[in-house]
């Protein structure tokens, strides 16, 4: 049923059917609360499991019904399957048949988006990298518009300060869902077309403000460091990445006077007055810069590096509120025991708990109910470590896929970074490795939309053929 060009005969758009239903199950997790509570939780996991079911059903009408070749499917997929099995011992048997519907949609998304490279690869992670922009963008709107006016649940106060936490509520999963779209976007913006590139300026420039009120210590680091990376690499476009940077970051900080003066229609027409100053310089200063040159092309471009790497830290210095949060936040320097004091007794707790079913645990999702008995931090209910969670629910076996399966996305990530791929291809391995470091020290893996969009993008990562033949869709799979 495929021609020599590789194009299924029939609608494209019924062959697409499966990814549209993911990315709606996408953005509906994203917008009710990350999919977090149990209604949304149980909404996010049907859905994702009726996308994979509708890719199964077109693929298998069209005779293209295919196993993938992908450990790391095979791999998420060992540990769903013994995550369900250990409801037969769990402490917690509701909560561990919740988490596996769940597991099982995102396996159901894996299996989507490799049948969908299948299909058309080129177009596929356009498609991918376009729904992970205006997704991430406007959850960062939402954030900065919810901050500005003290809206709650999407903003509110942690550690005695104001922290933007958009749909999901929580500020370090808009962090978190921010620098995964950063890179994505960077790499959009450095592909399109000329009349393109201040829209995903827009998007990377409310990102950055995204993650920058969202006050997370670990998000501040790993901004600076894709700022520098993206600076490096931005070839023809540094003046214009910079140009985004400079106005997310002079955003945040609008916002923030606003916030804490109590003036949010100044706030509003503050921060809507900067994007808009963006919008107009970015292509009016790109444009500039390629009639004057090579050489005054790299010193723009340097000059907006040293100004990204200094000037953001003198914006902060010089805003009263964000001062006093930063240095409350990083004053006690960087000392494992200062910038981890609540996580450290958390993964006491965790550890103890560990030691007593060590094999196969006390059932996927039972973590909250079981911790409390050896709580030291006892205001959180997760472990803010993946896998030390993950051993705790499933002991050691369950840990032991859980961490192959993450070692091999690092792995995966590192050699699309390393090797000569197309932009997208390491954006989106970018993308897996800031979520992977997030949950080393946090729990976003159980803000099910943010495990959903990071399957999704491990899957362009892991796959056959990413980067080098990006423009000859590969096989990902073996016909049935």
């Amino acid at each position: 049923m495929v021609d020599s060009a590789g194009s299924l005969k029939g609608s494209p758009s019924l062959r697409r059917a499966g990814l549209y239903l993911l990315f709606a199950a996408l953005l509906l997790g994203t917008l009710l609360r990350g999919g977090y509570f149990p209604v949304p939780k149980w909404t996010f996991a049907l859905l994702l499991l009726l996308a994979g079911a509708a890719e199964v059903a077109v693929v298998a009408a069209y005779k293209e019904l295919i196993l993938p070749r992908v450990p790391s499917f095979w791999l998420l997929a060992a540990f769903s399957a013994f995550a369900a099995i250990s409801g037969a011992w769990s402490a917690a048997p509701g909560e561990t048949l919740r988490e596996s519907v769940l597991l099982f949609g995102l396996l159901a998304a894996g299996y989507t988006v490799l049948s969908q490279l299948n299909f058309r690869w080129t177009e596929t992670v356009d498609l991918i990298a376009a729904g992970v922009v205006y997704t991430t963008a406007f959850a960062s709107a939402w954030g900065i518009a919810s901050f500005i006016i003290r809206m709650q649940p999407y903003s509110g106060y942690v550690d005695g300060f104001l922290r933007a936490g958009s749909t999901f509520e929580y500020s370090n999963a808009l962090s978190c869902f921010g620098l995964m779209g950063l890179p994505v976007t960077f790499a959009m913006l450095k592909r399109s077309l000329p009349r393109d590139r201040p829209l995903f300026g827009l998007a990377l420039g409310l990102e950055t403000a995204a993650v920058l009120l969202s006050y997370a210590r670990f998000g501040y680091v790993i901004l600076f460091l894709l700022s520098l990376y993206f600076m490096v690499t931005a070839a023809k476009l540094r003046v214009a990445v910079f140009v985004s940077l400079a106005a997310g970051i002079a955003a945040a900080a609008a916002a923030a006077a606003a916030e804490e003066s109590s003036l949010p229609t100044f706030g509003f027409f503050a921060v809507v007055a900067i994007f808009g100053c963006a919008w107009v310089l970015q292509p009016l200063l790109a444009a500039r810069s390629e009639r004057d040159g090579r050489w005054r092309e790299r010193l723009a471009g340097g000059a907006a590096a040293v100004a990204v790497v200094i000037g953001a830290p003198l914006l902060i210095l010089k805003t009263g509120r964000l001062r006093q949060i930063v240095t409350s936040r990083f004053g006690q320097g960087m000392k494992l025991s200062h910038l981890l004091p609540h996580r450290l007794g958390t993964y006491r707790g965790a550890l103890d708990a560990f030691r007593i079913h060590p094999l196969a645990g006390f059932g996927l999702g039972s973590f909250a109910g079981v911790y409390q008995r050896y709580a030291i931090a006892s205001y959180t209910e997760f472990a803010h470590n993946l896998v030390l969670q993950t051993a705790v629910d499933t002991g050691i076996i369950g840990a032991t896929l859980m961490s192959a399966w993450l070692a091999l996305a690092v792995a995966l990530s590192i050699w699309r970074l390393a090797a000569r791929t197309e932009p997208l291809a390491r954006a989106f391995a970018i993308s897996s490795l800031v979520f992977i470091a997030y949950n080393m020290f946090d729990w976003e893996w159980y803000v099910p939309a943010l495990a959903g969009w990071f399957v999704v993008a491990l899957m362009v990562v892991v796959a056959p053929g990413t980067g080098s033949e990006i423009n000859h869709p590969p096989k990902t799979g073996a016909a049935l």
